[in-house]
C-alpha cells in the first residue's frame, strides 16, 4: 500500500477501521511519501508590501537527521509558474487551488495544480468584490477523471430578512464550466465567517462563524446546515478564543485553547444532527520553543490549530511577514485537466475563432 497512488490510498480507507488507522499513522504517512516521492506539507500565505505571498512549506519527519529524506525540501512554488499577488482562497487533497489576483482593475480567479504547473483562467463569477468580502471553497467531487466544485459566500445585505444576515451563494462546477447562484444562506444577525480557511470533507464545505457556529454546504444537494461546536470551547464563559476547524481522519474537528494557555484541544465531530463532538487529543504547547511537545508536522489538525510550528518551519519571522492563512497541501506528480469537457471544447472553440 505505500507504493500505491493517492486515489487509491483513499479507497483504502473505506476498507475497514483498521486499514483508515493505519493510513492515517504517523509511521505509515512519513514511508508512504518518501517510497512515492508524492508531497505533502502545507502552503503559508503572508503579506509581503501590500501582497500576498504563499511558501511551500514541507513535512518533515526525518528523526534520523540523515538530510536525505525527500519529505525535507520545499519541492513546489507558487512563485515558478504564478504572477505576483497571486492569493491561495481554497485547497484541497487533490494537488489543486482556488487562487486569486487582481489584474486590469478586476479579480480575476484561477485553478492550478503547483506539482505540474498547470494553471486555467476561470469564468469571472456573477458578482467580483473586494478581498474581505468572499469566503472560498474547493470541493473535489471526483479525481478520475477530475470533477470540482467552488463554492463562493458574499453578504447580500440588501435582500436580507429582518433580524437576520444572508449571503449569496455560487458554485462554479467544472463539467458545466460556469458559475451559477443556488440558495442564499441566511444566519443570524451580525453573523460572519471567520478569517481562516475552510474544510471540505468528501462532497461538504465546512465554515466557522464568530457564533459558535459552524455552517456545512453540501455541494451534491445543495443544502446548508448550522451547528454549534462544543461547549467548552465556545467563547462565552470558558474563555476560548483561538479556534481552528481542521480535518481529521477523514471528519470535521476543531481545535481550541484559551489565549496564553499551554494546552491546545482537538475535538472531533461524530454527529452534525445532533451536535456530538468527543474531545479527541489534549496536547501540551511548550511555548519557549513554539511548537506542540510529542506532534510533529505530518499531525495536520493540529498543526493547523497551532500555527507558530508551522510558521517557524517556513522560516519567516514575524511581525515582518504576517500570516494569513495555513493550507494543509498534499499532490502526486500526475497532470490533470483542470477544465473539465466543457472548459475544453471552449479553449477549442477560441482557438479556432482566432485562426
Amino acid at each position: 500500500m505505500v507504493r500505491s497512488s493517492l486515489t487509491t490510498m483513499d479507497k483504502c480507507k473505506a476498507v475497514s477501521k483498521e486499514v483508515k488507522d493505519l493510513i492515517h499513522d504517523t509511521w505509515f504517512v512519513r514511508n508512504y511519501y518518501r517510497t512515492t516521492k508524492n508531497i505533502l506539507g502545507y502552503f503559508v500565505q503572508t503579506i509581503q508590501n501590500h501582497s500576498s505571498v504563499s511558501t511551500f512549506v514541507s513535512v518533515d519527519e526525518d528523526e534520523e537527521g540523515d538530510g536525505e529524506s525527500p519529505l525535507r525540501a520545499p519541492r513546489v512554488s507558487m512563485s515558478s509558474f504564478i504572477k505576483d499577488d497571486m492569493k491561495i482562497l481554497a485547497s484541497s487533497s487533490q494537488g489543486i487551488l482556488c487562487c486569486r489576483r487582481y489584474e486590469s482593475g478586476t479579480y480575476r480567479y484561477y485553478i492550478c495544480k503547483p506539482s505540474t504547473g498547470q494553471i486555467v483562467l476561470l469564468p469571472s463569477p456573477m458578482k467580483r468584490l473586494g478581498s474581505f468580502h468572499e469566503h472560498v471553497s474547493l470541493i473535489v467531487a471526483k479525481s478520475t477523471p477530475l470533477h470540482y466544485r467552488i463554492i463562493r459566500y458574499y453578504p447580500d445585505r440588501h435582500l436580507s430578512p429582518s433580524g437576520y444576515d444572508s449571503y449569496v451563494c455560487e458554485i462554479f462546477d467544472s463539467k458545466i464550466w460556469t458559475w451559477r447562484p443556488t440558495e442564499n444562506l441566511v444566519t443570524e444577525y451580525n453573523t460572519i465567517f471567520e478569517n481562516q480557511p475552510s474544510v471540505c470533507i468528501g462532497e461538504v464545505a465546512y465554515l466557522l462563524t464568530n457564533k459558535d457556529t459552524v455552517v456545512a454546504f453540501d455541494s451534491s444537494l445543495e443544502t446548508h446546515a448550522e451547528f454549534g461546536i462544543p461547549a467548552p470551547a465556545r467563547a462565552e464563559g470558558n474563555g476560548y478564543n483561538v479556534r481552528q476547524i481542521v480535518e481529521y481522519k477523514g471528519k470535521l474537528g476543531l481545535t481550541s485553547r484559551e489565549r496564553n494557555s499551554d494546552r491546545l484541544f482537538l475535538w472531533v465531530l461524530e454527529d452534525g444532527k445532533s451536535c456530538r463532538w468527543r474531545e479527541e487529543r489534549e496536547v501540551e504547547i511548550d511555548e519557549n520553543e513554539g511548537r506542540l511537545v510529542g506532534c510533529g508536522l505530518a499531525d495536520t489538525a493540529l498543526m493547523v490549530g497551532y500555527e507558530l510550528q508551522v510558521y517557524r518551519q517556513s522560516g519567516f519571522c514575524y511581525p515582518y511577514k504576517p500570516i494569513t492563512a495555513i493550507f494543509p497541501f498534499r499532490s502526486d506528480w500526475e497532470a490533470v485537466n483542470l477544465e473539465g469537457e466543457e472548459g475544453c471544447m471552449l479553449s477549442s472553440l477560441e482557438e479556432m475563432m482566432m485562426c
